[in-house]
C-alpha cells in the first residue's frame, strides 16, 4: 500500500512538472523580439503633430514653403527676401489639416542624451532604455514583449544639454514635462509597432526637431553698383519664448515664460555674410520678426553708405528648418540669375516723359515712341538705367524663354526655359502689351509691327532713323527685328551691374 501511494506521488510530480514546460513553451511561442535604432534627424514628423493648425488669421503671413518680401534698405537700395522651408522635395504633406515638411535625414550628434520607452495598446508603461548616450556604433536595443500592438517614443537632446525629467512609469497619455530654452533642441519620435508572435520586428527611427530653426544669408548683387558687405551689427530674431511644456505622446508643446528677442551673428567677407543657425520656441501663429540692425556697404560707385533691414509679419512655424535669403539690389530692380545686367522690376507707366514704373511686372505699362525713349528710363529710374539693347536682350533670351502667365496675364517670361512657380520676379516677365500699342510706321511694310505680335517692347537706345530693333513677342517666340521709330511701343529699363 505504501509503495502504490509512492508511485502515485510520482506520477503526479511528472504530469505537473511537464504541464509547466508546457506553459513555459507556450508562453516563449506567444512572444516576438522588437528591435529599434535611431537612424537619424530630420525637421518635422510624419507621424506626429509638430506644428499648429494653420491660422485662420488673415493678418499673418502665408505658411507655405516660400515667403518673399521686398524692403527698403535706404534710399537708393532694396532688400529682396525670400524665406524658405526647407524640404527634402517641394511637396506639401497634409495630415489632419496640418503642413507637414521633411529634411532629408541626418545622423544624430555623438554625445547627444537620448531614450527610447515602450507602452502598450493601452498607453501603459512596459519598459525603456533609460538616458544613454548617443554614438555612431550604438547598437540596436532589442526586447521581448507578448504579440500585440505597441507604441514606441523616443527622445533626445543635443550633447552638452540636460536631459529633462520625465516620469515614464505612467499612461502615455499623462506624460508631460518643461524644457528650459530652445538650444536644448529638442528631438522627439512615436512609432507604431504591431508585435507578432515568434518574429522579429526592426524599427529605424528618425527623429525630429520639435523647435524651428532660422539661418539668414545677406547678398550683394554687385562690388560694384552696390558695395562689399563691410560689417553687420544687432540681429535680432522675435518671437523666441523662454520655455516650452511638451507632451510626450502627441509631440506638440505650449510655449511659456516671456518672448525674448532671439540674437543672430553674422560672419563674412566681400558680397556674402551668413548667420548662425538660430533655435527659437515660437508658437506658430504669431508673425515672425527679424531685425538686422546697421549693414555697412562700400562701393565702387558710391562709397560708404549704411542702411537697416527690417522684417515682419513672417510666417515662423513649430518644427520647421527655415532658410533666409536676403539680396540687395538698387531700387526698382530684378537681379535675374546669371545676368550681367540689372533689369527693371516693372514696365515704364504712360506719360510723355513718363514719371514712374508700374507696380508689378504683369502690369502693361505705357507706350513710348522710339525718338525720345531713350531718356526715359534714367529720367525715372535715375542715374546707370537705360533702355535695353539688342545684345542685352539677346543675352537675357539666350538664357531661356517660356511662355506663361503671371497674375492672370499672358507674356513671355526671359531667362528661364520652363514657367516659374514660384519666385517669379527672378525673372523677367513681359506682359502681351498689344492692346497699348500705337502702330504709326511708314509705307515700308519691312519696318511694320508684325500681325501676329502680342507684345512689342524698344531694344534700342538710340535713334536710327526711321528703323529700330525691338522685341516681339508672340504665342510661340520671342524675337527682335527693326521696327519704325515713330511706332509707340513698351520699354523695360536696364543697367549695368
Amino acid at each position: 500500500m505504501k509503495r502504490n501511494i509512492t508511485y502515485i506521488l510520482l506520477a503526479l510530480t511528472i504530469i505537473a512538472a511537464s504541464c509547466n514546460k508546457k506553459n513555459e513553451t507556450d508562453t516563449g511561442l506567444d512572444k516576438g523580439q522588437v528591435s529599434i535604432k535611431i537612424a537619424g534627424v530630420s525637421y518635422a514628423d510624419n507621424d506626429g503633430d509638430l506644428q499648429t493648425k494653420a491660422s485662420t488669421n488673415k493678418s499673418l503671413a502665408s505658411t507655405s514653403t516660400t515667403q518673399n518680401k521686398t524692403v527698403p534698405f535706404n534710399n537708393e537700395l532694396d532688400v529682396k527676401a525670400t524665406l524658405t522651408a526647407v524640404t527634402s522635395s517641394s511637396t506639401l504633406r497634409a495630415s489632419t489639416g496640418n503642413t507637414k515638411m521633411s529634411t532629408t535625414p541626418t545622423v544624430l550628434d555623438n554625445g547627444a542624451k537620448y531614450l527610447i520607452a515602450a507602452y502598450d495598446a493601452a498607453g501603459n508603461y512596459v519598459n525603456s532604455t533609460g538616458v544613454l548616450t548617443y554614438t555612431t556604433t550604438s547598437t540596436n536595443w532589442t526586447m521581448d514583449l507578448s504579440a500585440g500592438a505597441y507604441t514606441f517614443v523616443a527622445l533626445a537632446v543635443d550633447p552638452g544639454q540636460t536631459f529633462p525629467t520625465i516620469n515614464l512609469n505612467q499612461n502615455l497619455s499623462n506624460i508631460s514635462f518643461n524644457v528650459t530654452g530652445a538650444d536644448t533642441d529638442l528631438l522627439w519620435k512615436k512609432q507604431s509597432v504591431t508585435v507578432t508572435s515568434g518574429q522579429n520586428t526592426v524599427q529605424n527611427l528618425v527623429l525630429s526637431h520639435v523647435f524651428t530653426e532660422v539661418k539668414a544669408t545677406l547678398e550683394s548683387t554687385s562690388a560694384n553698383v552696390v558695395g562689399n558687405i563691410t560689417s553687420m551689427t544687432g540681429g535680432t530674431l522675435t518671437p523666441n519664448y523662454a520655455s516650452a511644456t511638451f507632451s510626450f505622446a502627441s509631440g506638440t508643446y505650449t510655449q511659456g515664460g516671456q518672448s525674448l528677442n532671439r540674437a543672430l551673428s553674422f560672419t563674412g567677407t566681400g558680397l556674402a555674410w551668413s548667420s548662425n543657425p538660430a533655435l527659437i520656441i515660437t508658437e506658430g501663429t504669431t508673425a515672425g520678426k527679424i531685425n538686422f540692425g546697421t549693414v555697412t556697404l562700400n562701393s565702387v560707385q558710391s562709397g560708404a553708405r549704411s542702411g537697416l533691414i527690417d522684417l515682419s509679419n513672417l510666417s515662423l512655424q513649430k518644427g520647421i528648418k527655415y532658410d533666409l535669403k536676403l539680396r540687395l539690389v538698387p531700387k526698382g530692380a530684378l537681379d535675374i540669375p546669371n545676368s550681367n545686367y540689372y533689369w527693371g522690376a516693372a514696365n515704364l507707366k504712360a506719360g510723355s516723359p513718363p514719371t514712374a514704373v508700374e507696380a508689378a511686372q504683369y502690369l502693361l505699362g505705357g507706350s513710348h515712341d522710339g525718338g525720345g525713349s531713350q531718356a526715359y528710363c534714367s529720367s525715372v529710374l535715375g542715374t546707370g538705367w537705360q533702355t535695353p539693347s539688342q545684345a542685352e536682350y539677346d543675352q537675357l533670351i539666350a538664357a531661356g524663354k517660356a511662355r506663361g502667365t503671371y497674375n492672370g496675364q499672358t507674356g513671355w517670361f526671359l531667362g528661364t526655359s520652363t514657367v516659374p512657380t514660384t519666385n517669379l520676379d527672378n525673372y523677367m516677365f513681359l506682359p502681351d502689351n498689344k492692346s497699348v500699342i500705337v502702330a504709326s510706321g511708314s509705307g515700308n511694310v519691312s519696318t511694320h509691327i508684325p500681325a501676329d505680335a502680342l507684345g512689342v517692347y524698344w531694344a534700342d537706345r538710340t535713334v536710327q532713323g526711321t528703323a529700330k530693333p525691338a522685341v516681339i513677342l508672340t504665342a510661340t517666340d520671342v524675337y527682335i527685328m527693326p521696327i519704325h521709330q515713330n511706332n509707340a511701343i513698351g520699354i523695360r529699363c536696364v543697367r549695368n551691374k
